[in-house]
């Protein structure tokens, strides 16, 4: 490996837009480090670099502050993408999305860190009731500590491994009724994955950041009933969309969390109810970036085909 090589640590590098990243900072010459808990369930992400170019770091406590000083000392840039949907006993909002942004501002201060890139969500803002984007939100509070830090606010992320359209198609195949969740009014801007990935790179080597904080969105705005009628007419089947009012959803919610958290939480059904996932335009966007977003329609078909009846064979 070039000694001259900049180091990059990308936190929670074997998620979706990770592993969307990733080639693009090997192909770039980057050396990238991914601390994860489970280095040997990601051995896959290696094949995206040279040998010696990805280095998988054991990292089982995201809040260890030794851990963590030790991973970024000699690193030039540090990207963040780590996020959950539900919390459980291991993991919690506030210590993803809050604490542990704060420490990686508060080290790449300390190490005075070249840039750090933080992944955010669109639709932040003070009046949400939902502990996700409350969390969210005190975590850009938290990063913006360090001068030379850059907030990246997707919307909806969609793609091969995304877990919207994937998630409710496989609900389909089981029911005949697809919930819509307070009329399906909620709405949304759905940016593909690689078009957040190319935003990352070109936020990467970009020399001077004008603004801190940019909005992903895609070329188009959605309602969720619009996006269950597009991903229902992709996957060629019929079902019935029933309107579920607000308050019964969160009963729901609370009925399956006693089960299962994979499926819907009252904290989701609080997200859906009180934001848009929608660009404002109060910040600058995939177009300054001087990128063109790729569409739901272009892009789904290419991947949502498997929950068709006949699977690759019925893609027209």
């Amino acid at each position: 490996m070039q000694n001259n090589q900049k180091i990059i640590v990308l936190w929670g590098g074997s998620g979706q837009i990770g592993r969307s990243l990733l080639r693009r900072l090997t192909e770039k010459d980057y050396r990238v480090i991914i601390p994860t808990r489970f280095p040997y369930k990601n051995l896959h992400l290696k094949v995206l670099g040279n040998p010696g170019q990805i280095d998988l770091i054991k990292n089982l406590d995201m809040l260890n502050e030794n851990k963590i000083k030790d991973i970024l000392k000699n690193a030039d840039i540090v990207i963040n993408l780590c996020g959950i949907l539900f919390e459980n006993k291991y993991q919690k909002f506030d210590d993803i999305h809050s604490k542990f942004p704060a420490l990686l501002s508060s080290f790449c201060e300390r190490f005075n860190i070249n840039k750090l890139i933080h992944i955010s969500a669109l639709g932040v803002n003070k009046k949400n009731k939902s502990k996700y984007m409350k969390s969210k939100l005190q975590g850009e509070k938290n990063i913006l500590n360090f001068k030379k830090s850059v907030i990246l606010r997707p919307s909806l992320v969609f793609g091969i491994n995304d877990n919207f359209f994937n998630k409710f198609a496989s609900i389909v195949q089981f029911f005949p009724v697809l919930p819509i969740f307070g009329g399906g009014l909620t709405k949304f801007s759905p940016v593909w994955v690689e078009d957040v990935a190319s935003a990352i790179i070109a936020v990467l080597e970009k020399e001077k950041i004008e603004q801190n904080i940019f909005e992903l969105g895609g070329p188009e705005t959605f309602s969720f009933k619009e996006l269950m009628e597009i991903l229902l007419k992709q996957i060629k089947k019929k079902r019935f969309l029933l309107s579920i009012p607000w308050g019964i959803a969160r009963y729901q919610a609370k009925f399956l969390e006693i089960f299962t958290k994979t499926i819907l939480t009252e904290d989701q059904i609080l997200l859906l109810q009180d934001c848009d996932s929608v660009v404002t335009g109060h910040y600058p966007g995939l177009k300054d970036l001087n990128i063109n977003g790729m569409t739901v329609e272009t892009v789904l078909p290419d991947y949502i085909f498997r929950f068709r009846d006949s699977g690759q064979f019925n893609r027209d």
